[in-house]
């Protein structure tokens, strides 16, 4: 059975980023989310942190994009952010947050401040790089409220699996940084073109026993790549981040952004890697939740 998840959101006071060159619609992190999937044929709901499940996308029912003949029902229901959580957990999740901003080097450091945690977990964290111009700090779900680096996140035995890991680096050139690639998708033919909805194209393309489907929202880039044998449905994959993100605001890029989605073999786990560029510096969260949950928790950066 699926592990019910909750989003927890912490309180903060600065103002949410709503720049007219960055993607999605309005952040609704503080309101019920009522986000309904697309269903397209072949889908199917997959439960665990990766596959092409999406949580917190739906009112409970989450179907999501998979094999072209595999359809499972999914059991178990989301906590979308908003909706009723512990003051003593937000509280908690805060100090945190606080502790982490207290302990960066980095001046004016911005951070995600919403994670998807299954029920009864807490939120830990430790910071493995730290200085003026870098900073990298991974997240854990843990059983138990501990501080920040706390000795049981980087022991030897039963150390936490990493939630997601987000780092700020300063770079003399970002362009050498290689991150972001330069994808034209102005005159996309029509044999290689999706409707994902919201008058949003992506063009579809295969490519060494892969296949990518590849769109633009602002000045962010988004991918999608999976095995082509395993027959993932990127489009219906696609269409539910598009719908996301017509509610969800990420950051505002002053240069550029690369939403990277990446299904290894089998389709059943995703890596996920969102990046930004705001001039010198380039900023960078990595999971292995599904899309929607990395989405959120970017769209959650203050």
């Amino acid at each position: 059975m699926k592990k019910q998840k909750r989003w927890v959101i912490i309180p903060v006071t600065t103002a949410v980023l709503l720049a007219l060159a960055g993607c999605g619609g309005q952040d609704n992190n503080t309101s019920e989310a009522s986000n309904t999937p697309i269903s397209t044929s072949g889908e199917q709901a997959q439960s665990g942190s990766g596959g092409a499940d999406f949580s917190n996308t739906s009112e409970g029912n989450n179907t999501a994009a998979g094999s072209a003949n595999n359809e499972n029902s999914s059991e178990g229901t989301s906590t979308s952010a908003g909706e009723a959580t512990g003051t003593q957990g937000q509280s908690s999740m805060n100090d945190i947050i606080q502790e982490i901003r207290s302990q960066l080097k980095m001046k004016n450091t911005v951070l995600p401040t919403s994670f998807a945690l299954d029920k009864g977990k807490h939120l830990a964290a430790a910071i493995p790089v730290n200085s003026s111009d870098a900073f990298k700090v991974n997240f854990y779900s843990v059983d138990q409220s501990i501080p920040v680096n706390d000795a049981s996140l980087t022991s030897s035995n039963n150390t936490p699996d990493v939630l997601a890991s987000y780092e700020v680096k300063t770079y003399k050139d970002p362009d050498s940084s290689g991150i972001f690639p330069d994808t034209d998708l102005d005159n996309i033919p029509d044999d290689m073109s999706v409707d994902l909805g919201h008058g949003i194209k992506g063009m579809a393309e295969g490519a060494a026993g892969s296949q990518y489907l590849t769109w633009k929202e602002g000045r962010w880039t988004l991918q999608i790549r999976s095995v082509s044998e395993d027959k993932m449905n990127n489009p219906g994959i696609a269409k539910k981040m598009v719908e996301y993100l017509e509610s969800h605001t990420l950051p505002a890029p002053k240069d550029k952004g690369f939403v990277n989605v990446e299904y290894p073999s089998g389709g059943k786990t995703v890596d996920v890697t969102i990046s930004w560029q705001e001039g010198k510096q380039i900023h960078q969260l990595q999971t292995n939740q599904v899309p929607n949950d990395a989405l959120g928790m970017v769209a959650s950066v203050k």
